[in-house]
Protein backbone atom coordinates (compact mmCIF):
# COMPACT_ATOMS: atom_id res chain seq x y z
CA UNK A 1 0.00 0.00 0.00
CA UNK A 2 2.32 2.74 1.23
CA UNK A 3 6.04 1.94 1.01
CA UNK A 4 9.22 3.72 1.95
CA UNK A 5 10.22 3.78 -1.72
CA UNK A 6 6.98 5.49 -2.72
CA UNK A 7 7.39 8.10 -0.02
CA UNK A 8 10.97 8.78 -1.11
CA UNK A 9 9.87 9.08 -4.74
CA UNK A 10 7.23 11.62 -3.74
CA UNK A 11 9.76 13.49 -1.54
CA UNK A 12 7.33 13.46 1.38
CA UNK A 13 8.26 15.97 4.08
CA UNK A 14 5.30 15.38 6.40
CA UNK A 15 2.01 13.58 6.91
CA UNK A 16 -1.39 15.18 7.39
CA UNK A 17 -5.06 14.17 7.64
CA UNK A 18 -6.54 17.63 8.22
CA UNK A 19 -6.73 19.77 5.07
CA UNK A 20 -6.58 22.93 7.19
CA UNK A 21 -3.09 21.98 8.42
CA UNK A 22 -1.47 20.86 5.16
CA UNK A 23 2.00 22.19 4.40
CA UNK A 24 3.98 21.93 1.14
CA UNK A 25 5.48 18.46 0.79
CA UNK A 26 2.83 16.72 2.92
CA UNK A 27 1.23 13.41 2.00
CA UNK A 28 -2.49 13.93 2.70
CA UNK A 29 -4.79 11.17 3.91
CA UNK A 30 -8.41 11.69 2.87
CA UNK A 31 -10.48 9.99 5.57
CA UNK A 32 -13.93 9.06 4.18
CA UNK A 33 -16.41 11.81 5.06
CA UNK A 34 -18.85 14.26 3.57
CA UNK A 35 -16.92 16.80 1.55
CA UNK A 36 -13.84 14.59 1.10
CA UNK A 37 -13.40 15.80 -2.49
CA UNK A 38 -13.19 19.44 -1.41
CA UNK A 39 -10.79 18.53 1.40
CA UNK A 40 -8.55 16.70 -1.09
CA UNK A 41 -8.55 19.62 -3.52
CA UNK A 42 -7.76 22.04 -0.69
CA UNK A 43 -4.87 19.83 0.36
CA UNK A 44 -3.37 19.81 -3.14
CA UNK A 45 -3.83 23.57 -3.39
CA UNK A 46 -1.94 23.93 -0.09
CA UNK A 47 1.03 21.99 -1.47
CA UNK A 48 0.36 18.31 -0.72
CA UNK A 49 2.45 16.04 -2.96
CA UNK A 50 -0.35 13.46 -3.17
CA UNK A 51 -3.66 12.38 -1.64
CA UNK A 52 -4.34 8.90 -0.28
CA UNK A 53 -8.01 7.90 -0.50
CA UNK A 54 -10.31 4.91 -0.70
CA UNK A 55 -12.36 6.01 -3.72
CA UNK A 56 -11.27 6.61 -7.33
CA UNK A 57 -9.60 9.96 -7.95
CA UNK A 58 -11.94 12.92 -8.32
CA UNK A 59 -11.78 14.76 -11.62
CA UNK A 60 -8.52 16.62 -12.05
CA UNK A 61 -6.65 14.80 -9.27
CA UNK A 62 -5.72 11.52 -10.98
CA UNK A 63 -2.01 12.36 -11.23
CA UNK A 64 -1.80 13.02 -7.49
CA UNK A 65 -4.13 10.34 -6.18
CA UNK A 66 -3.20 7.06 -4.48
CA UNK A 67 -6.17 4.73 -4.08
CA UNK A 68 -6.04 2.21 -1.22
CA UNK A 69 -8.44 -0.29 0.32
CA UNK A 70 -8.31 1.28 3.80
CA UNK A 71 -6.96 4.81 4.24
CA UNK A 72 -6.55 4.42 8.01
CA UNK A 73 -4.36 1.35 7.54
CA UNK A 74 -2.35 3.23 4.92
CA UNK A 75 -1.99 6.19 7.29
CA UNK A 76 -0.64 3.91 10.02
CA UNK A 77 1.83 2.29 7.62
CA UNK A 78 3.04 5.70 6.49
CA UNK A 79 3.37 6.95 10.08
CA UNK A 80 5.54 3.97 11.04
CA UNK A 81 7.79 4.56 8.03
CA UNK A 82 8.04 8.35 8.24
CA UNK A 83 8.53 8.52 12.01
CA UNK A 84 10.69 5.38 12.16
CA UNK A 85 8.24 3.41 14.31
CA UNK A 86 8.83 5.36 17.55
CA UNK A 87 6.40 3.29 19.60
CA UNK A 88 8.70 0.28 19.21
CA UNK A 89 11.39 2.29 21.02
CA UNK A 90 9.52 3.65 24.04
CA UNK A 91 7.48 2.02 26.81
CA UNK A 92 3.91 3.32 26.79
CA UNK A 93 1.51 3.38 29.72
CA UNK A 94 -2.12 4.55 29.53
CA UNK A 95 -4.87 5.31 31.99
CA UNK A 96 -8.53 5.42 31.01
CA UNK A 97 -11.80 6.03 32.84
CA UNK A 98 -14.29 8.85 33.27
CA UNK A 99 -12.65 10.52 36.25
CA UNK A 100 -9.15 10.45 37.71
CA UNK A 101 -7.17 10.11 34.48
CA UNK A 102 -5.22 13.35 34.84
CA UNK A 103 -4.26 12.90 38.49
CA UNK A 104 -3.30 9.27 37.86
CA UNK A 105 -1.20 10.20 34.82
CA UNK A 106 0.61 12.93 36.80
CA UNK A 107 1.34 10.43 39.58
CA UNK A 108 2.56 7.77 37.14
CA UNK A 109 4.86 10.25 35.44
CA UNK A 110 6.21 11.48 38.79
CA UNK A 111 6.93 7.93 39.95
CA UNK A 112 8.78 7.07 36.75
CA UNK A 113 10.83 10.26 37.04
CA UNK A 114 11.59 9.50 40.69
CA UNK A 115 12.84 6.11 39.53
CA UNK A 116 15.32 7.83 37.21
CA UNK A 117 13.43 7.52 33.93
CA UNK A 118 13.22 10.30 31.37
CA UNK A 119 9.54 10.58 30.55
CA UNK A 120 6.99 12.03 28.17
CA UNK A 121 3.44 12.85 29.24
CA UNK A 122 0.29 13.33 27.16
CA UNK A 123 -2.93 14.45 28.79
CA UNK A 124 -5.70 16.92 29.44
CA UNK A 125 -3.53 19.59 31.06
CA UNK A 126 -0.23 19.44 29.22
CA UNK A 127 2.00 17.50 26.85
CA UNK A 128 5.53 17.11 28.18
CA UNK A 129 8.84 15.75 26.91
CA UNK A 130 11.46 15.75 29.64
CA UNK A 131 11.38 19.24 31.18
CA UNK A 132 9.74 20.87 28.15
CA UNK A 133 5.96 21.12 28.05
CA UNK A 134 3.14 22.77 26.12
CA UNK A 135 -0.56 23.16 26.87
CA UNK A 136 -2.64 20.26 25.60
CA UNK A 137 -5.49 20.75 23.12
CA UNK A 138 -7.01 17.25 23.28
CA UNK A 139 -6.90 14.62 26.01
CA UNK A 140 -5.53 12.20 23.40
CA UNK A 141 -4.19 13.68 20.12
CA UNK A 142 -4.84 12.26 16.66
CA UNK A 143 -2.79 9.36 15.34
CA UNK A 144 -0.33 11.40 13.28
CA UNK A 145 0.19 13.88 16.12
CA UNK A 146 0.79 10.94 18.47
CA UNK A 147 3.46 9.52 16.18
CA UNK A 148 5.13 12.93 15.78
CA UNK A 149 5.12 13.42 19.55
CA UNK A 150 6.53 9.94 20.20
CA UNK A 151 9.29 10.50 17.64
CA UNK A 152 10.32 13.70 19.44
CA UNK A 153 10.21 11.91 22.79
CA UNK A 154 12.45 9.11 21.49
CA UNK A 155 14.87 11.63 19.96
CA UNK A 156 15.02 13.42 23.34
CA UNK A 157 16.00 10.17 25.07
CA UNK A 158 12.70 9.38 26.79
CA UNK A 159 12.28 5.77 27.86
CA UNK A 160 8.63 5.93 28.97
CA UNK A 161 5.49 7.69 27.79
CA UNK A 162 2.45 8.13 30.04
CA UNK A 163 -0.84 9.14 28.47
CA UNK A 164 -4.50 9.59 29.17
CA UNK A 165 -6.56 7.47 26.78
CA UNK A 166 -9.97 8.99 26.10
CA UNK A 167 -12.92 6.88 25.00
CA UNK A 168 -13.07 8.86 21.74
CA UNK A 169 -9.43 8.09 20.92
CA UNK A 170 -9.86 4.39 21.62
CA UNK A 171 -13.08 4.14 19.62
CA UNK A 172 -11.65 6.12 16.69
CA UNK A 173 -8.40 4.16 16.61
CA UNK A 174 -6.18 7.17 17.30
CA UNK A 175 -3.87 4.92 19.35
CA UNK A 176 -3.47 2.34 16.58
CA UNK A 177 0.16 1.31 16.30
CA UNK A 178 0.75 1.44 20.06
CA UNK A 179 1.06 -1.64 22.23
CA UNK A 180 0.82 -0.42 25.80
CA UNK A 181 3.02 -2.04 28.43
CA UNK A 182 0.40 -1.18 31.03
CA UNK A 183 -3.18 0.02 31.11
CA UNK A 184 -5.11 1.42 34.09
CA UNK A 185 -8.89 1.65 34.51
CA UNK A 186 -10.19 4.13 37.10
CA UNK A 187 -13.99 4.15 36.82
CA UNK A 188 -16.89 4.67 34.45
CA UNK A 189 -19.68 7.14 35.18
CA UNK A 190 -21.99 9.15 32.96
CA UNK A 191 -20.26 11.35 30.41
CA UNK A 192 -19.91 11.68 26.63
CA UNK A 193 -23.31 10.10 25.92
CA UNK A 194 -23.74 12.71 23.19
CA UNK A 195 -21.08 10.65 21.36
CA UNK A 196 -21.46 7.08 22.66
CA UNK A 197 -25.27 7.19 23.12
CA UNK A 198 -25.32 4.44 25.79
CA UNK A 199 -23.22 3.53 28.82
CA UNK A 200 -22.58 0.09 27.32
CA UNK A 201 -21.10 1.65 24.18
CA UNK A 202 -19.01 3.94 26.39
CA UNK A 203 -17.73 0.93 28.33
CA UNK A 204 -16.92 -1.03 25.17
CA UNK A 205 -14.82 1.91 23.94
CA UNK A 206 -12.83 2.02 27.19
CA UNK A 207 -12.44 -1.77 27.12
CA UNK A 208 -10.51 -1.55 23.83
CA UNK A 209 -7.42 -0.38 25.71
CA UNK A 210 -7.22 -3.82 27.32
CA UNK A 211 -8.52 -6.04 24.51
CA UNK A 212 -7.00 -4.40 21.45
CA UNK A 213 -4.13 -2.12 22.40
CA UNK A 214 -2.42 -3.78 25.39
CA UNK A 215 0.81 -5.62 24.58
CA UNK A 216 0.84 -9.41 24.99
CA UNK A 217 3.09 -9.04 28.03
CA UNK A 218 1.31 -5.91 29.24
CA UNK A 219 -0.46 -5.60 32.60
CA UNK A 220 -3.93 -4.26 33.34
CA UNK A 221 -4.54 -2.51 36.67
CA UNK A 222 -8.23 -2.13 37.44
CA UNK A 223 -10.36 -0.52 40.15
CA UNK A 224 -12.93 -3.25 40.84
CA UNK A 225 -14.92 -1.14 43.30
CA UNK A 226 -16.40 0.37 40.15
CA UNK A 227 -19.08 -1.94 38.69
CA UNK A 228 -17.74 -1.52 35.16
CA UNK A 229 -14.22 -2.07 36.47
CA UNK A 230 -15.22 -5.40 37.98
CA UNK A 231 -16.96 -6.37 34.75
CA UNK A 232 -13.79 -5.49 32.83
CA UNK A 233 -11.55 -7.42 35.22
CA UNK A 234 -13.72 -10.53 34.98
CA UNK A 235 -13.93 -10.29 31.18
CA UNK A 236 -10.27 -10.05 30.15
CA UNK A 237 -7.58 -12.73 30.18
CA UNK A 238 -4.35 -10.71 30.17
CA UNK A 239 -2.06 -10.24 33.17
CA UNK A 240 -4.16 -8.17 35.56
CA UNK A 241 -4.16 -6.63 39.04
CA UNK A 242 -7.35 -5.82 40.91
CA UNK A 243 -7.49 -2.82 43.25
CA UNK A 244 -10.16 -2.27 45.90
CA UNK A 245 -10.52 0.41 48.55
CA UNK A 246 -13.43 -1.64 49.91
CA UNK A 247 -11.26 -4.71 50.46
CA UNK A 248 -12.89 -7.06 47.93
CA UNK A 249 -11.54 -10.59 48.11
CA UNK A 250 -10.29 -10.79 44.52
CA UNK A 251 -8.26 -7.57 44.90
CA UNK A 252 -4.50 -7.87 45.31
CA UNK A 253 -4.06 -4.26 46.40
CA UNK A 254 -6.34 -3.11 49.22
CA UNK A 255 -5.76 -0.93 52.29
CA UNK A 256 -5.42 -2.26 55.78
CA UNK A 257 -6.88 -0.33 58.71
CA UNK A 258 -8.36 3.14 58.51
CA UNK A 259 -7.39 5.53 55.75
CA UNK A 260 -6.48 8.88 57.30
CA UNK A 261 -8.03 11.69 55.28
CA UNK A 262 -7.69 15.34 56.30
CA UNK A 263 -7.14 18.80 54.91
CA UNK A 264 -3.42 17.98 54.92
CA UNK A 265 -3.75 14.87 52.74
CA UNK A 266 -3.95 11.08 52.96
CA UNK A 267 -2.26 8.27 54.83
CA UNK A 268 -2.79 4.73 53.52
CA UNK A 269 -1.29 1.40 54.59
CA UNK A 270 -0.87 -1.20 51.83
CA UNK A 271 0.89 -4.20 53.41
CA UNK A 272 1.18 -6.02 50.08
CA UNK A 273 3.49 -3.22 48.91
CA UNK A 274 5.13 -1.73 52.03
CA UNK A 275 5.17 -1.99 55.81
CA UNK A 276 4.85 1.77 56.43
CA UNK A 277 1.94 4.02 55.46
CA UNK A 278 2.08 5.96 52.20
CA UNK A 279 1.52 9.70 52.64
CA UNK A 280 0.50 12.38 50.15
CA UNK A 281 -0.84 15.95 50.27
CA UNK A 282 -3.52 14.89 47.78
CA UNK A 283 -6.78 14.79 49.70
CA UNK A 284 -10.27 13.50 49.25
CA UNK A 285 -12.14 10.26 48.78
CA UNK A 286 -11.64 10.35 45.01
CA UNK A 287 -7.87 10.67 45.44
CA UNK A 288 -7.82 7.56 47.61
CA UNK A 289 -8.91 5.65 44.50
CA UNK A 290 -6.34 7.42 42.31
CA UNK A 291 -3.49 6.77 44.73
CA UNK A 292 -4.41 3.11 45.23
CA UNK A 293 -4.64 2.55 41.48
CA UNK A 294 -1.28 4.13 40.75
CA UNK A 295 0.51 2.44 43.65
CA UNK A 296 -0.78 -0.91 42.40
CA UNK A 297 0.51 -0.02 38.94
CA UNK A 298 3.90 1.10 40.27
CA UNK A 299 4.29 -2.15 42.17
CA UNK A 300 3.30 -4.17 39.08
CA UNK A 301 5.86 -2.47 36.80
CA UNK A 302 8.68 -2.61 39.37
CA UNK A 303 9.04 0.99 40.54
CA UNK A 304 10.98 1.12 43.85
CA UNK A 305 9.10 2.00 47.01
CA UNK A 306 11.23 5.08 47.66
CA UNK A 307 10.32 6.43 44.23
CA UNK A 308 6.64 5.86 44.94
CA UNK A 309 6.92 7.80 48.20
CA UNK A 310 8.88 10.67 46.67
CA UNK A 311 6.33 11.09 43.90
CA UNK A 312 3.37 10.99 46.28
CA UNK A 313 4.95 13.67 48.45
CA UNK A 314 5.78 16.05 45.61
CA UNK A 315 3.10 15.76 42.94
CA UNK A 316 0.75 18.68 42.33
CA UNK A 317 -2.08 18.56 39.80
CA UNK A 318 -3.39 21.92 38.51
CA UNK A 319 -7.14 22.36 38.77
CA UNK A 320 -7.74 19.10 40.64
CA UNK A 321 -9.05 19.97 44.11
CA UNK A 322 -6.58 22.85 43.93
CA UNK A 323 -6.66 25.05 47.01
CA UNK A 324 -6.29 28.56 45.60
CA UNK A 325 -7.16 30.38 48.84
CA UNK A 326 -6.87 29.29 52.46
CA UNK A 327 -6.56 32.27 54.75
CA UNK A 328 -8.46 33.68 57.70
CA UNK A 329 -10.51 30.50 57.96
CA UNK A 330 -11.86 30.80 54.41
CA UNK A 331 -11.11 28.14 51.79
CA UNK A 332 -11.58 28.23 48.01
CA UNK A 333 -11.12 25.11 45.88
CA UNK A 334 -10.99 24.97 42.09
CA UNK A 335 -11.72 21.62 40.46
CA UNK A 336 -12.27 20.30 36.94
CA UNK A 337 -15.30 18.22 38.02
CA UNK A 338 -17.74 18.33 35.11
CA UNK A 339 -19.56 15.01 35.47
CA UNK A 340 -22.19 14.09 38.08
CA UNK A 341 -19.96 11.56 39.84
CA UNK A 342 -16.90 13.82 39.92
CA UNK A 343 -18.91 16.76 41.20
CA UNK A 344 -20.52 14.66 43.94
CA UNK A 345 -17.17 13.31 45.11
CA UNK A 346 -15.48 16.71 45.16
CA UNK A 347 -18.36 18.23 47.12
CA UNK A 348 -18.47 15.32 49.59
CA UNK A 349 -14.73 15.77 50.19
CA UNK A 350 -15.16 19.50 50.79
CA UNK A 351 -18.14 18.79 53.04
CA UNK A 352 -16.05 16.43 55.20
CA UNK A 353 -13.46 19.19 55.72
CA UNK A 354 -15.82 22.14 56.05
CA UNK A 355 -16.67 23.51 59.54
CA UNK A 356 -19.01 26.18 58.22
CA UNK A 357 -21.07 26.70 55.08
CA UNK A 358 -20.25 24.81 51.87
CA UNK A 359 -20.87 26.77 48.66
CA UNK A 360 -20.47 25.87 45.01
CA UNK A 361 -20.13 27.83 41.77
CA UNK A 362 -20.81 25.61 38.78
CA UNK A 363 -22.32 25.31 35.31
CA UNK A 364 -22.32 22.86 32.41
CA UNK A 365 -20.55 22.98 29.06
CA UNK A 366 -22.43 23.64 25.85
CA UNK A 367 -22.55 21.25 22.88
CA UNK A 368 -21.98 18.32 25.23
CA UNK A 369 -24.05 15.59 26.91
CA UNK A 370 -27.27 17.36 27.96
CA UNK A 371 -28.63 14.47 30.01
CA UNK A 372 -26.11 15.02 32.81
CA UNK A 373 -27.10 18.65 33.42
CA UNK A 374 -30.11 18.15 35.75
CA UNK A 375 -28.24 15.35 37.53
CA UNK A 376 -25.39 17.75 38.32
CA UNK A 377 -27.85 20.37 39.51
CA UNK A 378 -29.47 17.83 41.82
CA UNK A 379 -26.08 16.73 43.20
CA UNK A 380 -25.08 20.29 44.09
CA UNK A 381 -28.46 20.96 45.68
CA UNK A 382 -28.19 17.83 47.83
CA UNK A 383 -24.65 18.43 49.11
CA UNK A 384 -23.92 22.17 49.13
CA UNK A 385 -25.56 24.76 51.40
CA UNK A 386 -25.45 27.48 48.76
CA UNK A 387 -24.95 27.46 45.00
CA UNK A 388 -24.30 29.94 42.24
CA UNK A 389 -25.40 28.53 38.90
CA UNK A 390 -23.46 30.14 36.10
CA UNK A 391 -22.00 29.72 32.63
CA UNK A 392 -19.19 27.24 31.93
CA UNK A 393 -18.02 26.95 28.32
CA UNK A 394 -21.33 27.63 26.53
CA UNK A 395 -19.77 27.17 23.09
CA UNK A 396 -22.52 27.54 20.47
CA UNK A 397 -25.45 27.01 22.86
CA UNK A 398 -27.40 29.78 24.53
CA UNK A 399 -26.08 29.99 28.13
CA UNK A 400 -29.61 30.55 29.44
CA UNK A 401 -30.80 27.30 27.86
CA UNK A 402 -27.94 25.38 29.50
CA UNK A 403 -28.70 26.92 32.89
CA UNK A 404 -32.38 26.03 32.52
CA UNK A 405 -31.41 22.41 31.80
CA UNK A 406 -29.41 22.35 35.05
CA UNK A 407 -32.21 24.03 37.01
CA UNK A 408 -34.56 21.23 35.98
CA UNK A 409 -32.80 19.04 38.54
CA UNK A 410 -33.04 21.57 41.37
CA UNK A 411 -36.17 22.06 43.45
CA UNK A 412 -35.06 24.20 46.39
CA UNK A 413 -34.43 27.94 46.44
CA UNK A 414 -30.87 27.78 47.80
CA UNK A 415 -29.21 28.70 44.52
CA UNK A 416 -28.75 31.94 42.63
CA UNK A 417 -28.37 32.28 38.86
CA UNK A 418 -25.62 34.63 37.69
CA UNK A 419 -24.79 33.94 34.06
CA UNK A 420 -21.54 35.92 34.10
CA UNK A 421 -19.00 33.49 35.61
CA UNK A 422 -16.63 36.18 36.95
CA UNK A 423 -19.53 37.90 38.70
CA UNK A 424 -20.75 34.61 40.17
CA UNK A 425 -17.27 33.81 41.53
CA UNK A 426 -16.90 37.30 43.00
CA UNK A 427 -20.28 37.13 44.74
CA UNK A 428 -19.64 33.63 46.11
CA UNK A 429 -16.25 34.70 47.46
CA UNK A 430 -17.70 37.81 49.07
CA UNK A 431 -20.25 35.66 50.91
CA UNK A 432 -17.63 33.48 52.63
CA UNK A 433 -17.29 33.64 56.39
CA UNK A 434 -14.84 32.04 58.82
CA UNK A 435 -14.86 28.24 58.42
CA UNK A 436 -16.63 28.30 55.04
CA UNK A 437 -15.52 26.42 51.94
CA UNK A 438 -16.25 27.32 48.32
CA UNK A 439 -15.87 24.86 45.42
CA UNK A 440 -15.63 26.39 41.95
CA UNK A 441 -16.27 23.45 39.64
CA UNK A 442 -16.16 22.60 35.96
CA UNK A 443 -13.13 24.30 34.43
CA UNK A 444 -10.22 23.49 36.74
CA UNK A 445 -6.93 24.11 34.98
CA UNK A 446 -8.51 25.78 31.94
CA UNK A 447 -7.46 29.38 31.38
CA UNK A 448 -10.14 30.17 28.84
CA UNK A 449 -13.88 30.29 28.30
CA UNK A 450 -15.38 29.29 24.96
CA UNK A 451 -18.28 31.50 23.87
CA UNK A 452 -19.58 30.70 20.42
CA UNK A 453 -16.47 29.43 18.67
CA UNK A 454 -14.11 31.93 20.29
CA UNK A 455 -11.78 31.34 23.23
CA UNK A 456 -11.53 34.18 25.72
CA UNK A 457 -8.98 34.28 28.53
CA UNK A 458 -10.65 33.22 31.75
CA UNK A 459 -9.13 31.40 34.72
CA UNK A 460 -11.23 30.40 37.73
CA UNK A 461 -8.11 30.50 39.90
CA UNK A 462 -7.26 34.06 38.90
CA UNK A 463 -10.84 35.21 39.38
CA UNK A 464 -11.04 33.60 42.84
CA UNK A 465 -7.78 35.11 44.08
CA UNK A 466 -8.75 38.52 42.73
CA UNK A 467 -12.13 38.32 44.46
CA UNK A 468 -10.72 37.06 47.77
CA UNK A 469 -8.13 39.81 47.92
CA UNK A 470 -10.98 42.32 47.89
CA UNK A 471 -12.86 40.59 50.71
Amino acid sequence: MISEGLMQKLAVTGLCDDSRRVKPGNLFFSIPSDGYEDFAKNAIAAGAVAVVGEVPAPEGLASKWIQVADVKVARLEAAKIFYKDPFAKIRCHAVTGTNGKTTSAFLMNAMLESAGKKTALLGTIKNKIGESSVQATLTTPGLLDLFAFAAKAVAAGCTDLVMEASSHSLHQGRVAGIRFRSGLFSNLTQDHLDYHKTMENYFEAKKLLFTKYLAEDGVAVINIDDAYGEKLYDGISCKKVAVSRLGKAKAFVKPEGDIVSSEDGLEILLPMIATEKFETPLCGDFNVDNVLLVLAWANAVGIPELSMRAALASVRVPGRFEKVWSKNGKHVIVDYAHTPDALERVLHTARSLCRGTLSCVFGCGGDRDKTKRPIMGHAVEQIADKAWLTSDNPRTENPTDIINDVRAGMTSKKFEVIEDRAEAIAKACAALEDGDWLVIAGKGHEDYQIVGKTKHHFDDREEAVKAMEKC
